[in-house]
């Protein structure tokens, strides 16, 4: 792995966490509470993983059996009461076979939430149990857990940050090159697709005033269908440019902006079409079944994004 890992590191963790002593022997006391739950973890564990859509990429349903073990050591080890440098060794291997597989942190930090969950609610249902409702240990051991969960969930995104910057110092020079100007490339592309519809924006804003003034020429049904078209035209342009800066922002970009454009041209056709008798039929009802198969695709990408987002 090439970290080069000593017992004062795991000492600067602790004191930076305010792990003590007491922390540590509520963690074993933990453990024997919940060992018995470790089964049922592991289960739990990789039924809220299939949750998430983007886990499908990374696991399947045949997975379960290979990693089952896997996370049932790590759930033991949570509670092993021997937080050093090998522990801290352990870690970090885990974070490099996530980082490996390129694993989304937003991932992990939702599973660590998931194992906060879980667990808080098996102290407090033992505790409940053998102390009844008033035992005043609930809020000990849940905050000693949850000072060991935010220890290594640091631990594992640090890793992630040390990953990318050391994948970057340990490429040659044509490579730091490359990336260098493709990065400032991708970078003028995307202020150049924003200035583009911007400028975008601005012609169809003027044909929809060239549209408006047909009204005071007595050309009254033209200019409002044409005029309808253009705001139809320039409500996708904003959402088109809407959509170019929450990607440059680090957001995911949303395809079905580029279909409503479609969509948006297409029905703008449609309303001038209507006013055009020279056009065969079967020309308008192709229009039409193309307004209807956009509509559908539109739908669908919608859909999936608004999922996606779930």
């Amino acid at each position: 792995m090439g970290v080069q890992i000593s017992y004062s590191d795991m000492e600067r963790l602790l004191y930076q966490f305010e792990l003590r002593k007491k922390d540590v022997d509520n963690l074993k006391e933990i453990g024997h509470m919940l060992i018995s739950f470790k089964d049922e973890f592991a289960e739990a564990f990789f039924n809220q993983l299939l949750k998430y859509d983007e886990a499908s990429k990374y696991i399947s349903e045949d997975d379960f059996k290979k990693i089952k073990d896997e996370v049932i050591h790590w759930y033991e080890q949570l509670f092993s009461g021997k937080y050093d440098s090998e522990y801290l060794t352990y870690i970090l291997r885990i974070a490099k076979v996530h980082a490996d597989l390129g694993i989304p942190t937003n991932l992990i930090v939702a599973m660590m939430n998931f194992v906060r969950r879980f667990c808080t609610k098996r102290i407090v249902k033992v505790l409940v149990e053998q102390k009844g409702e008033g035992c005043t240990l609930i809020e000990e051991y849940t905050r000693s857990l949850s000072k060991l969960l935010d220890l290594h969930l640091s631990v594992m995104l640090s890793f992630y940050i040390d990953h990318e910057m050391r994948t970057f110092i340990e490429a040659d020079p044509a490579e730091k090159f490359v990336i260098r100007f493709t990065k400032k490339f991708a970078f003028v592309m995307d202020v150049a697709i924003i200035l583009g519809l911007m400028v975008l924006g601005i012609v169809v804003a003027g044909l929809f005033v060239m549209d408006v003034i047909h009204f005071f020429h007595g050309d009254l049904s033209h200019g409002l269908i044409s005029a309808l078209g253009d705001l139809l035209i320039l409500w996708t342009v904003l959402e088109l440019l809407n959509s170019e800066i929450k990607f440059m922002m680090g957001g995911e970009l949303a395809v079905s902006a580029f279909v409503s454009v479609a969509l948006a041209a297409t029905i703008r056709e449609a309303l001038v079409l209507s006013l055009e008798h020279t056009k065969p039929v079967s020309f308008k009802l192709g229009i039409g079944a193309l307004i209807l198969i956009l509509g559908i695709v539109y739908g669908i990408v919608k859909w999936f994004e608004y999922k996606r987002g779930d």
